[in-house]
């Protein structure tokens, strides 16, 4: 009898168990840390551009914190913000899914995302904002950002589970992480989508540093700041090279367990990859792999694939070195903390993003720091020129008609999505050619040059093309 009821009693709590199971909600997440470092692993700042603008309904902490990527100069794009020389860090497009239990209907849920070290700078649907930045009226203070700098972001009162009609776009960055079996989600104004979404930028360190070595990469830990009490490991890595051609080599590298000691050298792999090793073909064979391991890591299958296709143009067809990781989860934790009000297990897949300095970006810098001012000069009025007798002739010379201007708004917006080149349009001299192809984070990497190595030439070329980052001494 005893024996009856002790078993009866053990299938009692295992239905409960798995009730209670089936009642947690299911709360996925995935985004990229994205840093830049040099030859010596040391983080490269000024890297607050915006690979993939995000459209205009989209809810900003500031305006000034995002630098545009254009290839045009400034003095012929919209006031663009400058390099924000504390910026080391990105926080580029995390997203939040929502897997309701099937046994409930839709339901209020609490929100909230903290960034220690940063600012939580992009964000949709609407949501309250914190930071010691922002004064009693909610303007923003824009300023340095320190280790110490908080944000956070708020979405009380969160509708889980309608059916409520979003905002029609179609832009890519967009529409990409729509593609997933989710529920949709509605704040108390009434703005909807299928996750939530933000972005932000700081001034912390990546948890890996890659120095170059004798024509090897030498990874080591950079945990000083983050008290973690569990070993923080590394599940997947990948070191990637994309040639202008967008041709792929790539390798896996060995798991690893993040140290203490930022001494200790955790592992080493070859800093470059044979001719051979280069295909279009690898492109398929890259996201496989990439994707098997966010899956691994608890992604479904159409978030994973979410993540790969919003990433397309700057994770696999922009030309650079680069390493992929998963980041362990404790130290996202520690600097972006996610607090849901219901229970739920909670699933968080952070690629870190590590951009590396190339010797053919460092000969191009040599190159620039050579050139006489003159010639830099001569080059900068021959670019404008170009620029002028192509789209307005009509400044140039009144007896000129006054050009397509639908044609010219259609051409700004394929240079801004890097759809297409400024080279596709008009002819670009040879200095402002070899700046141009140094890639995305071309404005930090010529500021940092000129930090290190100041010459004459630098800083014309800098003073020319209005590359200076901010002053904040100028804006107080």
């Amino acid at each position: 009898m005893n024996k009856t009821i002790g078993l009866l009693g053990c299938v009692v709590l295992l239905l409960t168990a798995s009730a209670m199971a089936q009642d947690k909600w299911a709360v996925h997440e995935w985004g990229t840390f994205t840093s830049l470092q040099d030859e010596s692993g040391n983080a490269i700042g000024g890297i607050n551009t915006d690979d993939e603008p995000v459209p205009p309904f989209v809810h900003q902490l500031t305006y000034s914190a995002l630098l545009r990527t254009t290839e045009l100069p400034a003095w012929l794009s919209k006031g663009a913000p400058n390099c924000h020389p504390d910026v080391t860090m990105r926080l580029e497009t995390p997203v939040i899914y929502f897997h309701p239990p099937a046994s409930q209907t839709a339901q209020t849920v609490d929100v909230s995302v903290k960034f220690h070290g940063g600012w939580l700078t992009e964000f949709y649907p609407d949501a309250r904002t914190a930071a010691s930045e922002l004064d009693t009226n909610g303007w923003f203070k824009f300023g340095p950002i320190h280790s110490d700098t908080e944000s956070e972001l708020a979405w009380n009162g969160l509708k889980i589970g309608g059916n409520w009609e979003m905002t029609d776009t179609t832009a890519h960055v967009w529409t990409s992480p729509r593609a997933v079996s989710a529920a949709s989600v509605q704040t108390t104004n009434g703005e909807a989508e299928k996750f939530l979404f933000y972005r932000g930028i700081g001034h912390i360190d990546a948890p890996l540093k890659v120095s170059r070595e004798d024509g090897q990469l030498v990874f080591r830990s950079q945990l000083e700041n983050v008290p973690v009490d569990r070993p923080l490991g590394i599940h997947s890595m990948w070191l990637v090279d994309i040639k202008r051609d967008r041709s792929i080599a790539f390798r896996s590298l060995p798991p690893l367990t993040l140290d203490s000691d930022p001494g200790k050298i955790l592992t080493t792999t070859a800093a470059s990859f044979g001719a051979g090793d280069f295909s279009a073909d690898n492109l398929e064979k890259l996201k496989a792999s990439l994707k098997a391991s966010l899956m691994a890591e608890g992604l479904f299958d159409d978030e994973a694939q979410a993540l790969l296709n919003t990433w397309e143009v700057s994770y696999f067809k922009s030309a650079g070195i680069r390493v992929f990781f998963i980041v362990p989860r404790a130290w996202t934790d520690y600097y972006l903390p996610l607090q849901v009000s219901v229970p739920a297990d909670i699933n968080r897949v952070m690629v870190g993003r590590i951009e590396l300095v190339t010797p053919e970006q460092r000969n191009i810098m040599k190159y620039l720091a050579s050139v006489s001012v003159q010639k830099i000069r001569q080059d900068q009025g021959q670019l404008l020129t170009n620029y002028y007798t192509k789209y307005f002739p009509f400044l140039l010379n009144t007896n000129k008609p006054i050009g397509d201007m639908q044609q010219l708004n259609k051409n700004m917006a394929q240079l801004d999505s890097g759809q297409k080149h400024l080279a596709d349009f008009i002819s670009v001299p040879s200095t402002y050619r070899a700046y141009l192809a140094l890639g995305r984070f071309r404005n930090a990497l010529v500021l940092d040059e000129a930090n290190s190595r100041p010459t004459e030439g630098l800083t014309s070329f800098i003073a020319g093309y209005r590359l200076q980052g901010y002053r904040f001494a100028d804006t107080q």
